[in-house]
């Protein structure tokens, strides 16, 4: 074993031999909640906060990980001033040159709420004037009405599974598309999940909408079919929890996951007309992790996340570059990467976070490409959110009510500057974004945190909106885009 163990204010951390730290920077926990004590348990109205924010320069994310693109990507502007993927322009989370508001509620700075068919936990994606998402509509109840409430069980009955584009300044429905009408096979979580959790994706030229067991579907953005893809498989998920795998889109190729109780694999397909480019089975059981698509020394990979191995494929190939063991099982956040690392991060049954050095290859399990993992603060669902050389987490606490925590990491080393810091009692199962040098965090109660980006931790807002939020946001130009379990919402000043 090529790395060695230090310990941190008690905490065990594992650092790379060749760039120890010096010192462990300490630990601060309960800032955040004991700021929330003081300004007097929840902030009801518009976006009551416990000071004024100063300015503070926006940051721009490492440029690593590809953005979207299809033959040429278009200029890197208009992928900044969009959110055409899951986890945003840079696939980090952040949306490095907006600057939407800190502070909202239901009574002010929602420009417009818009309830959205069906059942979806998707993020909504953005591309100039038009805002996408997916959602499964039942054509007939899902439940049986003389059941008592908590002994409903989900009925298999069929679905529509449809994308929808809504306007971007007035929030209505523009076109909406049912891809397909079917009736699944096995179910999904109560709670936190559905049949559309997979995030479209778009090149600014076709709209990807991923429905899992139930296909790809390829879409002009007038919302005219292009062409479709069965990849004739019924995903076995773990507990019967779900699908989630998102679509990953680099030039002219989707890389799409299919990791589950059966024998999983990964397929890249062509964005031109669906057909196969190449297909790899995977050692693997149920994630609901989405691949990264990242370069680095002038190959392309497409890296994927599993609870037996961290496995990067050559993009053009479908060649296994390099793995690495060292996840939990049943990974469901997407790595980040940056500063020449990619992070992987897992939190089922342990907490794992792991950073390997890119521009390797073979087995990396043990080596000195594993540039240090860490066991604590890492998070079940939610994705990391990556800015510069700051790594954050939200440890989300599972089934747990009321526990999620935040934690800040350098990038580089894993050295925490706080770890497991309290949020205040709430919940928290979507992934972080962030933007003008603020940490946007929608919580299961209903409300927005918005959280001062760097290593002190001030909670500047805490938003009333009244809808519990399990799909992550999106950030584009000066607006939120924040998805409850009923309505979309577009937050922005007036």
């Amino acid at each position: 074993d090529h790395t060695s163990t230090t310990a941190c204010q008690g905490d065990h951390h594992v650092f790379s031999p060749l760039s120890p730290p010096s010192s462990c920077a300490p630990v601060r926990t309960g800032r955040i909640a004991a700021i929330l004590v003081a300004a007097g348990a929840l902030f009801a109205g518009v976006g009551q906060a416990p000071g004024e924010p100063e300015p503070v320069a926006r940051g721009v994310a490492a440029l690593e990980p590809v953005p979207a693109g299809r033959r040429g990507f278009p200029a890197a502007a208009a992928y900044e001033a969009n959110w055409p993927q899951w986890r945003g322009p840079l696939a980090t989370g952040v949306a490095p040159s907006s600057d939407p508001p800190a502070r909202f509620g239901a009574a002010a700075g929602v420009m417009w709420k818009t309830e959205i068919p069906g059942r979806g936990q998707s993020s909504p994606i953005v591309w100039g004037d038009l805002v996408f998402v997916t959602t499964a509509v039942p054509t007939e109840p899902e439940v049986r009405p003389s059941e008592r409430p908590r002994r409903r069980r989900l009925l298999l009955v069929p679905h529509e599974f449809r994308l929808i584009a809504l306007d971007r300044g007035s929030g209505e429905v523009r076109w909406s598309r049912t891809a397909i009408t079917a009736e699944p096979h096995e179910g999904y979580h109560r709670t936190f999940s559905s049949y559309a959790n997979a995030s479209p994706v778009t090149d600014g030229e076709r709209v990807y909408a991923f429905f899992g067991s139930r296909g790809l579907y390829a879409y002009d953005l007038h919302g005219e079919p292009v062409w479709s893809r069965d990849f004739d498989v019924e995903m076995e998920s773990y507990g019967s929890f779900g699908e989630a795998s998102g679509p990953a889109l680099h030039g002219d190729t989707i890389v799409v996951l299919f990791d589950h109780e059966g024998q999983s694999f990964i397929e890249a397909v062509d964005v031109l007309d669906g057909r196969s480019r190449w297909k790899r089975l995977r050692e693997e059981d149920t994630s609901w992790t989405t691949p990264l698509i990242v370069e680095h020394g002038g190959r392309t990979l497409a890296v994927a996340s599993g609870g037996n191995f961290v496995t990067a494929y050559d993009l053009g190939s479908g060649e296994v570059v390099w793995r690495a063991r060292g996840m939990t099982p049943h990974p469901i956040p997407t790595p980040v990467a940056g500063e020449g690392l990619l992070i992987a991060v897992s939190g089922s049954r342990e907490r794992r976070a792991l950073a390997i050095r890119l521009g390797r290859q073979g087995n990396l399990t043990r080596t000195d490409a594993i540039a240090w993992s860490l066991d604590r603060g890492a998070p079940y669902n939610p994705s990391p959110l990556l800015w510069d050389d700051e790594l954050y987490l939200v440890r989300d606490g599972g089934l747990n009510v009321g526990s999620s925590r935040l934690s800040l990491l350098d990038v580089r080393t894993g050295e925490p500057a706080y770890l497991e810091e309290s949020i205040g009692g709430y919940s928290i199962k979507a992934s972080p974004v962030g933007a003008a040098g603020r940490i946007y965090l929608p919580t299961e109660e209903g409300d927005v945190l918005v959280i001062r980006r760097g290593p002190d931790p001030e909670l500047l807002a805490v938003n009333r909106l009244g809808e519990p939020f399990i799909a992550s946001p999106a950030i584009a130009g000066d607006e939120l885009y924040l998805r409850g379990i009923r309505h979309l919402f577009s937050i922005a000043e007036r």
